[in-house]
């Protein structure tokens, strides 16, 4: 009896303890990274700077997949398909995650259970650009020249959070314009310089480029603070904007029956990287800042309140998913 008592004592142990020598292995094989973005563009850089960071505090390799569509739904998609082991890992842009059930009637999730938070990354922010012919040359000027268009004025939406940011300047203002659709921020860019649309909001690095070559009449920032790659440009709160703060939050999320514990080492690691004054450079180097996380909860809260801010201006916008 007491022979059977003890080898069923070890046993329970023993049960106790592969949870624990799984985490302590963990990671044992390649991490796979899904980013939203085109090789090569400016998303696709970010996700792989924070991928080859994470592969060396890992000691496992970290391959970059693209999946690119639907404004970042289709990759989205695939982490929510995607086994919850550990072993996939989404970071992203929370604009098109947060955004797209608003917008997009085939994204049929709750951005608040989808997916399991992780750890914010950085955030960057947005610009208020207009072409550099108009006699524009602060925002009250431009909220003047809106309101005396009657609607009639024509801005740029590339992106979800460009969208966004836009909705948000008319309902502070009190005014109304006409929104043009394009593809990319390159495109709307390009018809700002032509004429042929009056202001949009595109993301802050791009907008500096545009800028230094005279191509862009950058006004404000959208954050509640400078952005440290921009510091002499003023906040669209200092440009007499009441209560205007937006920025793009980057962050890491994994299919959400992933285990806490493999959850809570992953956001230590990646905190790690956040914290790096190399991390620092790099994200200054492309007009961003670090943005840290306390814990996933954390994070989680972050993103609750984003989607429930974003839902407030779409509905205010009276803005119909497609």
């Amino acid at each position: 009896m007491r022979v059977r008592c003890l080898q069923i004592w070890i046993a329970a142990v023993a049960l106790t303890l592969v949870p624990r020598l799984a985490l302590a292995a963990y990671p044992d094989h390649p991490i796979k990274v899904i980013c939203t973005y085109v090789a090569g563009a400016g998303g696709d850089l970010m996700v792989r700077y924070y991928a080859r960071a994470l592969s060396e505090l890992a000691g496992q390799p970290v391959i970059v997949e693209n999946r690119v569509g639907a404004n970042g739904h289709v990759g989205n998609q695939a982490a929510m398909d995607a086994k919850p082991d550990g072993y996939t890992l989404l970071i992203t842009g929370a604009s098109a995650y947060v955004g797209n059930p608003l917008f997009m009637k085939s994204a049929d999730y709750d951005p608040n259970t989808a997916l399991k938070a992780v750890a914010t990354l950085n955030e960057l922010g947005l610009a208020l650009a207009v072409n550099p012919k108009l006699d524009v040359h602060s925002v009250a000027d431009l909220t003047k020249f809106i309101k005396d268009k009657n609607g009639r004025a024509r801005y740029g939406a590339q992106t979800s959070s460009a969208m966004v940011a836009a909705s948000l300047y008319l309902q502070k203002i009190g005014a109304t314009a006409t929104q043009v659709n394009y593809k990319s921020a390159g495109d709307a860019a390009a018809d700002t310089t032509a004429g042929l649309i009056d202001f949009f909001f595109p993301d802050i690095t791009l907008a500096m480029a545009q800028a230094s070559q005279g191509r862009l009449r950058l006004l404000a920032s959208t954050p509640a603070n400078p952005v440290s790659a921009a510091p002499n440009l003023q906040t669209m709160q200092q440009a007499g904007v009441p209560d205007f703060s937006y920025s793009v939050i980057w962050a890491a999320w994994f299919p959400k029956d992933t285990p806490d514990p493999i959850v809570n080492q992953m956001h230590g690691r990646l905190n790690e990287i956040v914290k790096r004054p190399e991390t620092k450079k790099f994200l200054f180097d492309v007009g961003a800042d670090q943005r840290i996380s306390q814990s996933p909860e954390d994070m989680a809260q972050i993103v609750k309140a984003e989607f429930e801010n974003w839902k407030k201006i779409v509905e205010a916008a009276k803005i119909e998913k497609q």
